[in-house]
């Protein structure tokens, strides 16, 4: 935590303008822009919530994440990098301000500053559970603890102070979960038995299952097919969900945006979002196979522990004192790497598009003060949401969903369809949520059947219940989000002309050259930032 203030308080050096310290004044190179992406995607939900689905479900539980998270960074890197690192935005969200009037803006900057401080109160609770854990302080001051030094050096250092933190951090957390696996792996029982499509979670899935198990393909003992035992359309709009909720409806959040904004060039936020998509994969697939082989090991742990503390159990259990030292520290040092994106993220987002919506006038010296004082305000929200929701951990997919059903139609679609207009664009966010709302409903009654007796013979997990309803109900919003979209917009033609693409100097901004290949160097001169970044950026 020290090291981490430090770094924060060497990046602080750096900041001279709002651009330094929301984009890291567009200087990153590979190195750092792919350390950055990975290191914020790479959270407590991948390693501790991974790990714990996993020992549930098997491979069904973990297309979430990190299957479709990965997924989501394939995607920008091919269709998106080049643009957004070419219309040379603060944040996703002016874009949609630009090509949809303000409006849409403002409410693109509530929804997903929303999502986002609900995602880190999870991080913080997940954080501080942690710190609990192993000093016995308890765990509201873990928490507190926790906010306050993420807090601090995000405050400093920005984007910078951010970036260079989330570097340190992803090799401490590849190195040791590469240790860990290792130590572990002899409990697999050898490769043909670990990859096998038997049923060796908790709820007897087929292990290594990537689509919902036909009739002909279920196990005769446990009856398993489906996903997640629903079959028929539930089964394929709960699969459908999986892969959209991350990578479909994490496209617009700022979080994952910022770091391709502040990529030195079209080219290296291209090749970082394939980088990041390959590392966050393989490294992602270290905490399934952990909580595949931690079933092997016990195969009786409540659904709480097997969803918050299976990685904490195999380190105290099965490693070494030196090495589990340095596995939770990597530990939390994914925690803090999504962390501070996040509070950055949500402070750009207040100050650069909802403050600036009542305050037009803002000078580039308002919005650095701006930002940096949002810092601790956001920070706070999502502590006093982390002290008194603690179940908060499970919305990390469902924060994805909400960006989804709202946000993510309009934001392909600002791109690549000209005849989107304002009127379309509202009208899908708001299709979207009603979509949801209504098909969570529908659904509700199926999934409290099929929940009936999980835990307690005669009685619903309702828990389980309402996420399967929320899962399963989110393709509707989709559905309906696309439709309003596509009807309103061509309704409304001639009293709302489609506003053109532009980028952050109201410029024309093509979508010429937009396919993201990671060989093809096609920079423009303008595209590189002068000689000063480029040196301070290879001086780190």
């Amino acid at each position: 935590m020290l090291g981490m203030l430090a770094l924060g308080w060497y990046a602080s050096k750096r900041i001279k303008s709002s651009e330094d310290y929301i984009v890291a004044g567009r200087g990153l190179g590979l190195f750092f822009c792919t350390g950055t992406i990975f290191a914020t995607w790479f959270g407590a939900g991948t390693c501790m919530g991974g790990a714990g689905n996993a020992y549930l479900f098997g491979n069904q539980g973990v297309l979430f994440d990190p299957w479709a998270a990965g997924l989501s960074l394939l995607v920008v890197g091919f269709a998106f990098a080049r643009l957004l690192r070419r219309g040379k935005f603060l944040t996703a969200v002016d874009m949609l301000d630009k090509r949809f009037g303000k409006k849409m803006g403002a409410i693109s900057a509530i929804v997903l500053s929303i999502a986002d401080t609900g995602w880190l109160a999870s991080l913080l609770v997940a954080f501080g559970a942690i710190l609990h854990y192993f000093t016995g302080v308890s765990l509201n001051t873990a928490i507190v603890v926790s906010t306050l030094v993420v807090m601090v050096y995000t405050y400093m250092g920005g984007m910078w102070a951010v970036s260079l933190t989330d570097a340190v951090q992803m090799v401490i957390l590849i190195i040791s979960l590469i240790i860990m696996l290792i130590m572990v792996w002899p409990e697999a029982g050898g490769f043909a038995s670990f990859f096998s499509n038997e049923p060796a979670n908790f709820y007897g899935i087929n292990q290594w299952s990537f689509l919902p198990i036909s009739q002909a393909a279920q196990h005769p003992e446990y009856q398993n097919a489906g996903f997640f035992y629903y079959v028929g359309h539930k089964a394929w709009f709960y699969w459908a969900a999986a892969w959209l909720s991350l990578g479909l409806g994490s496209l617009p959040f700022q979080t994952l945006v910022q770091r391709f904004l502040a990529a030195k060039s079209e080219t290296v936020a291209v090749r970082s979002g394939y980088l990041s998509a390959l590392l966050y994969v393989s490294i992602g697939l270290i905490p399934i196979f952990l909580g595949m082989i931690y079933f092997r090991v016990n195969p009786d742990l409540s659904i709480n522990s097997a969803l918050n503390n299976i990685l904490l159990y195999m380190a105290v259990d099965h490693l070494p004192l030196a090495v589990t030292i340095i596995f939770i520290i990597a530990l939390v040092a994914a925690i803090m790497s999504s962390a501070d994106s996040v509070i950055l993220g949500v402070s750009t987002l207040c100050c650069n598009n909802v403050w600036r919506y009542f305050r037009p006038e803002l000078t580039d010296k308002d919005l650095l003060k701006g930002t940096k004082r949002m810092v601790p305000v956001v920070a706070l929200v999502a502590l006093l949401m982390a002290l008194f929701a603690k179940a908060i951990f499970n919305l990390m997919i469902v924060v994805s969903i909400l960006g989804m059903v709202s946000i993510a139609i309009p934001f392909v679609a600002a791109w690549f369809w000209k005849k989107a207009n304002h009127y379309g664009a509202i009208a899908s966010a708001i299709g979207g949520l009603v979509g949801w709302a209504a098909g969570y409903f529908y659904y509700l009654p199926f999934t409290m059947e099929a929940n009936t007796g999980v835990i307690v013979e005669g009685q619903v997990y309702f828990e389980w219940a309402m996420w399967d309803a929320v899962y399963i109900g989110s393709i509707w919003g989709v559905i309906l989000s696309i439709i309003a979209l596509v009807a309103v917009s061509l309704l409304t033609q001639k009293i709302d002309a489609p506003k053109p693409l532009v980028d952050a100097d109201n410029k024309p901004l093509t979508v010429e050259n937009w396919i993201g290949i990671p060989w093809n160097n096609s920079d423009k001169k303008e595209d590189v930032p002068d000689g000063e970044l480029e040196s301070a950026d290879i001086a780190v």
